[in-house]
Order: C-alpha cells, then sequence, then structure tokens
C-alpha cells in the first residue's frame, strides 16, 4: 500500500509540474536577444535557425552573408524552371549542405501528390558544401511528401500535432517558430520573460518529441525517458539528431544517413566515459563555415596519441577518427568513400571488412565488431586518386596496413626527471599515482576534469627522493565521488612536472 502510495506522489509531482512547463507558451527566439545577446548572435550565426524557413510576402530567406548557397539560381532551376517564390510556402535548409521547397499546398515541389505542373518530376533539391556547387537531385520524385508535423518536428520549435502552420491546408500540424530556436532547447519562455528567473526557464528541455512508441531513446535494448529534475544534453539533443530513437546506425547508399549523430556517439567510446554532446560543443556556435563551435582538442584528452607514424603536420585527429562517412547532399572525392558530414563514431578497426551489415542497411555492432570505422573512410576519403591533391593515394590494403599502430607514443611529462605512472587506468574509484623523484622536497597533487576544472588538490606534500605513491580514493576535496570521464592527474615537485591522464568508468 506504501508503495501504491509513494508511486501515485511522485507521479502527480512528475505530470504537475510537467503540465506547468507545457501551460507556458512560447515567445520567440527574438524575445531572449536582450538579456542574451553574445548566445543569441552566436546561435543567428549557426544553421539552427535556418533548418526551416517560412516565406513571407512572396521573399526569399535571409541567410548569413559568409553562406554560399547558390540562392540566386534557386527559383530559375527548381522543378520544371517555371517557379516563383509565390509558389513557395517554406524552405527546408539552405545553410549548409541543401534545400528543399514546400509548395503553397503543403507538398514538396517535384514529388507526387503536388498540385505544381510539375509534379513527380523531381528536380528539387539543391546540393552544396563549403561553397561547392554539387548539382540538383531527385528527392523522392514518386512519393507524396507532405510537410506535416513528422517531418517538421526537428526544423521548427514548439511544434505540435494539433492545428496547420500552412493557412488553407488543414491537419499539418503546427509550431511557434520556424528554425530550431531558443525555446526548443530550453523550453517555453513566457514565464521567465515575465519574471526573468532562471527557476522559470528549463536549461536542458527533455520534454521533446516523445510522440513515439518508445516514449524516450533506446540504446541498446534499454530505454532512457526524460525528467523534469535532469539536464540530460545527450537526450536533448538526441530527439534530432537520430532516426528511429534507437541507437542502431541507420545505412543508405554506402553511407551513413544524416541526422545520425547521437547513434553514433553513444554507439562509440566517448559515451560511455561520460561524454555529453556539451564536452565538445558550444551549442550556440556553428562547426561549419569556419565556426568556432568546437571547445575541446583531441589532444586535450589524448595527449599521449597525438604523434602518429605515417602523417605529416597537415593531417588532424578528426581526418581519420571524424571521416566523412556520413551524406546529407553529396559524395565527394574521387574514392567514392567521401560524403559532406563528419561522423562521431570515432573508433577505427584496421582491417579490410566493411563497417556495415551485409545487406547494407546499418553500421556493424554486434559480438564480432563494435561500431568502427573501416580504413575505407578513416583513410580513402583522402588518400583517393584526386589529380588536384598532393596527398598520395592508397589502396584498401595498404590503408589497412598503415592504420596498425599508427600513433606513438608520447611522453606525456615535461621533464625526464619524473616519469608517472596511474595503476589501475581505466579504474572504477581509486587508483594508485606512482612517480620518481631525483631528490628530495614538496609534491602537489592536482587532478582536473575534460573541462579544466579543478576537482582534487593537494598540496606540499613531502616526500624523499626515489619512488614514491599518492593513493586517490576517486572522490573530490569535498568528499563527492567524482563520475565517470576522462581526468588528468598533474603532479608537480619544484619546477618539475608531470600529466597522465586518467580514465574513471562506472
Amino acid at each position: 500500500m506504501k508503495k501504491n502510495l509513494l508511486f501515485l506522489i511522485v507521479s502527480v509531482l512528475f505530470l504537475g509540474s510537467y503540465t506547468l512547463l507545457r501551460a507556458q507558451t512560447y515567445v520567440g527566439s527574438d524575445a531572449c536577444s536582450p538579456c542574451h545577446s553574445e548566445n543569441f548572435s552566436d546561435w543567428k550565426a549557426s544553421g539552427h535557425p535556418y533548418k526551416f524557413s517560412v516565406i513571407e510576402n512572396n521573399q526569399p530567406p535571409v541567410y548569413p552573408d559568409f553562406v554560399t548557397n547558390f540562392e540566386d539560381q534557386w527559383m530559375d532551376s527548381l522543378g520544371d524552371g517555371t517557379h516563383t517564390w509565390a509558389d513557395i510556402a517554406g524552405v527546408i535548409g539552405g545553410f549548409g549542405w541543401k534545400a528543399r521547397f514546400v509548395g503553397t499546398d503543403g507538398h514538396l515541389i517535384g514529388t507526387a501528390g503536388s498540385s505544381f505542373p510539375d509534379a513527380g518530376m523531381g528536380h528539387n533539391q539543391i546540393n552544396f558544401f563549403g561553397g561547392v556547387f554539387y548539382g540538383w537531385v531527385n528527392y523522392d520524385p514518386n512519393d507524396v511528401k507532405i510537410y506535416n508535423y513528422s517531418c517538421f518536428k526537428c526544423h521548427t520549435t514548439g511544434g505540435d500535432t494539433t492545428g496547420t502552420w500552412l493557412s488553407g491546408v488543414p491537419g499539418l500540424g503546427s509550431f511557434s517558430e520556424g528554425g530550431v530556436g531558443c525555446e526548443a532547447c530550453h523550453g517555453p519562455g513566457s514565464q521567465h520573460i515575465a519574471d526573468t528567473l532562471a527557476s522559470s526557464i528549463d536549461l536542458i528541455y527533455e520534454q521533446v518529441h516523445l510522440d513515439n512508441a518508445l516514449g524516450g531513446l533506446e540504446r541498446y535494448g534499454v530505454l532512457q525517458t526524460p525528467s523534469n529534475d535532469s539536464d540530460d544534453p545527450n537526450f536533448m539533443c538526441g530527439t534530432c539528431h537520430n532516426r528511429g530513437y534507437t541507437n542502431k546506425i541507420d545505412v543508405s547508399g554506402g553511407f551513413v544517413k544524416h541526422h545520425e549523430q547521437w547513434d553514433e556517439f553513444v554507439s562509440g567510446p566517448h559515451y560511455d566515459v561520460g561524454f555529453t554532446c556539451l564536452t565538445c560543443h558550444d551549442p550556440h556556435k556553428r562547426v561549419i563555415w569556419d565556426g568556432d563551435g568546437i571547445t575541446k582538442n583531441c589532444g586535450m584528452c589524448h595527449a599521449d596519441e597525438v604523434a602518429t607514424k605515417n602523417h605529416g603536420d597537415g593531417a588532424t585527429c578528426i581526418d581519420c577518427h571524424m571521416p566523412f562517412s556520413d551524406k546529407s547532399g553529396t559524395k565527394r572525392g574521387q574514392s567514392g568513400y567521401k560524403g559532406d558530414i563528419r561522423s562521431h563514431i570515432f573508433r577505427i578497426t584496421p582491417n579490410t571488412e566493411s563497417m556495415f551489415t551485409e545487406d547494407g542497411k546499418w553500421v556493424r555492432d554486434d559480438d564480432t565488431r563494435e561500431a568502427s570505422y573501416s580504413p575505407a573512410f578513416s583513410c580513402l576519403g583522402c588518400h583517393n586518386d584526386d589529380p588536384d591533391d598532393d596527398i598520395p593515394d592508397m589502396t584498401l590494403d595498404a590503408a589497412a596496413a598503415a592504420a596498425k599502430d599508427m600513433h606513438e607514443p608520447t611522453a606525456v611529462t615535461e621533464t625526464n626527471d619524473m616519469v608517472l605512472g596511474v595503476y589501475p587506468n581505466p579504474t572504477h574509484g581509486a587508483t594508485k599515482i606512482n612517480f620518481n623523484l631525483s631528490r628530495s622536497g614538496d609534491v602537489s597533487l592536482d587532478i582536473f576534469n575534460t573541462t579544466g576544472q579543478l576537482v582534487y588538490t593537494l598540496k606540499e606534500i613531502n616526500k624523499s627522493s626515489g619512488n614514491q605513491m599518492i593513493f586517490w580514493d576517486g572522490t573530490s576535496n569535498t568528499g563527492a565521488n567524482m563520475g565517470p570521464g576522462y581526468y588528468f592527474i598533474k603532479v608537480t615537485s619544484g619546477s618539475k612536472t608531470a600529466v597522465k591522464k586518467l580514465v574513471l568508468m562506472n
């Protein structure tokens, strides 16, 4: 009886807080600008506001000046070439990879069911990337493509299955703002605008897009559901950056499909050690078009793996560990292994086997092979047959051989006088920190997380020369257990310093 009563109380509290949040109304991103001008400016120059642009007064959407999307030819080339902006109700995308066009009848131009003369003719998606034009393609011309809630929920803010966003076309569903606005990630903001209290807005809004049979996001059969009491960026970002609300990584035409970042990330190595999307991304800033939305570099955690045996200074970590194995609009290069979106799997299996299942529908992720890249994508995307670059060409066999033992171990110490060892590493909690002193003196221990925050410090311990050991129990200076993730162990004695990476697991 007590258990049932407790469950009832918790359910009422959850539903009550959820209802209160939903009772608020959306006010639009412009209302956030006066108080959050810097974040607003960064967001305005990112791709999120342009996921869907509603056409007003027969005028084309306006993109930032640095975007090269060949907009001046859109109406001359779309469909049968007879369209004007008076035919268009909205543009899907147009910021970084491609653009599609919704007609005033709610159908995508060039698809079956459209009321325009070029229905079913295609020539309805323009592809571009990095300032290069990649042509028009026929996007599903034989399918009926209506721009309703199931399509726009990840392109807009405040999506709802009721009502309609397009006058004269009932039943499409509605939204409060075209594009992914501030309230898509922070929830409706009417109360926050009224009282300006931080407690009146959600830092991370998890109550989005739960109109699926699972009611949440499923990883390897374990269902994660939203909570009003938590701020999980992986869950919030994952509701849009995934397919099917599970972590199976979808493949089509020899490439991972677009918006699969959550599926890839939670199937890779970083999720299990406590990383979130915000570990490396500033969510308000862009990454493409020379954006500065990446806040961490690989060397901050992988200091002992930044050197490679076969690459010069021009190659970067992400060239191999975040290759363009995903495709939004176009395939690039000469090898057939380079799309237009960087992957988030990170792990490489250095053999010639395909990273995809035999039917070509999924990335392999089973007992015989973890989700990982083949050197076909990690290597041949660059080492292809392009006559316009000076990168040496490689076969798949040669690439697989070169990928093995690619990283040379590099010293993580700043001096030869003190060599640092950490064991066990990875650890589930406590670890021993061993080092050697050439002379006696005071020693300090500092432990940092991946954001550079000092989480534990031990100052001026007098140690004699020779081999020494400090025990760390995996807690902060306040006694709190540290969460899983990467940490950096720093030992200092006089002018000598040594740093070592530690992986703390659940």
